[in-house]
């Protein structure tokens, strides 16, 4: 037998049986990196909203995260960490692009009208119950450290942006006043879906949730929703 010819034939095989394995370690590589991003964000989450910005170091954040310092570094520079934080205690996961396009944003804005304003309280309550102790420490931050003053005007930026999209949402589907413009109206939604309200009166006033939740959603059919036709 022509031992060549088999070496020859056999090689093909194992080049090809490679390729899927390629991809699989690819793949998982890439799930490894995703969880390790998580539960550094997580973990930010918790320090800055326990120990406020300046407190919080990267190597604080590695031990709560059971990772290594150098892969807190890898995943961004504090400012950047500050924001992924914010935006994960706010609506549970890192978000990109308007959160009108995002669950459970992008169904609630689609419920029937009757159910509308309810269930945006809701989604707005549990994001002001998850999110003001980063919400405090975002504000003190801004204060504290010059240099974030423009971070925080970005994230102002996108909470006006965020609201317009929603509220342009509700504009095609002709359930906002026609008194006020599309603008007027997100701006309004801004003021209720910030934390001001949950400061104010559960934190402050002593207002239970379910107080709020009917506060918001009383004052969002007053000045936003369109009556019932």
């Amino acid at each position: 037998m022509d031992m060549s010819n088999v070496a020859n034939e056999s090689a093909p095989a194992k080049e090809v049986s490679a390729r899927p394995r390629r991809r699989y370690d690819s793949t998982r590589r890439a799930e490894q990196a995703a969880e390790t991003r998580r539960r550094i964000v997580e973990a930010a989450a918790g320090c800055f909203a326990e120990l406020g910005y300046a407190r919080t170091t990267l190597a604080v954040i590695a031990r709560r995260a059971g990772v290594s310092p150098e892969s807190v570094g890898a995943a961004g520079p504090k400012r950047d960490l500050l924001i992924a934080a914010f935006s994960h205690a706010f609506a549970g996961v890192e978000t990109a692009g308007p959160l009108s396009a995002q669950e459970p944003w992008a169904g609630v804005l689609q419920a029937d009208p009757p159910e509308l304003a309810g269930r945006i309280a809701d989604v707005v309550l549990a994001g002001q119950q998850a999110g003001i102790a980063m919400w405090r420490t975002v504000s003190a931050a801004a204060t504290e450290d010059p240099g974030l003053g423009e971070l925080y005007a970005g994230l102002a930026r996108r909470r006006r942006a965020d609201n317009l999209a929603a509220a342009q949402v509700l504009a095609d589907r002709g359930l906002l006043r026609p008194e006020r413009s599309v603008q007027q109206h997100a701006d309004t939604m801004a003021l209720l879906n910030g934390f001001d309200p949950y400061q104010l009166y559960v934190l402050d006033f002593g207002w239970s949730p379910q107080q709020l939740r009917q506060w918001y959603v009383d004052t969002l059919r007053q000045l936003v929703l369109a009556p019932p036709a």
